[in-house]
């Protein structure tokens, strides 16, 4: 089953208390669109620490929501409104069944204050790649052991 979470926008203003339903997109399309952020970012000539192109999400997961800035501007919209079309807006908290998928809220009125739209894009943006914080430090424990030095591995009482 594909991951959800239900967010409430926390900001003060006409969208405080706004409710939004994010949506994990499956393996496959999450892999593909960060593989292509990954792409752009590189392409643009920006030099991302730590980063291999084609890394995929795991990559772009290392290099954070940032990555967007070392894009080019068409490119990195394209890239976010991909990213939103996981958010629907839940109008009404006693009937969650009835949600607005982002082509309706982007084109309509329901999001009034600016802040709402980056806070939704790192809710977006962290569902999609917040899994790999853990597996990041076990990759770097595992990295550890594989660099240190030939000493003798302790005797295990039998």
């Amino acid at each position: 089953m594909v991951k959800s979470v239900t967010v409430v926008c926390p900001h003060e203003g006409a969208d405080k208390g706004k409710r939004f339903v994010i949506t994990r997109m499956s393996a496959v399309a999450a892999d593909r669109w960060g593989r292509h952020c990954l792409q752009a970012a590189t392409s643009s000539g920006a030099d991302i620490a730590g980063v291999a192109q084609g890394g995929g999400l795991a990559a772009v997961a290392a290099a954070g929501i940032g990555i967007f800035a070392a894009m080019d501007p068409e490119r990195m919209d394209g890239l976010i409104e991909q990213l939103l079309q996981c958010v629907q807006l839940q109008p009404d908290p006693s009937n969650p069944a009835m949600l607005l998928p982002w082509s309706v809220v982007a084109a309509g009125e329901q999001i009034e204050e600016i802040p709402t739209l980056g806070w939704l894009q790192k809710e977006a943006f962290a569902l999609h790649v917040d899994f790999f914080k853990g597996v990041g430090q076990l990759f770097s424990l595992l990295t550890l052991m594989l660099t240190e030095s030939n000493a003798p591995t302790p005797e295990s009482a039998t």
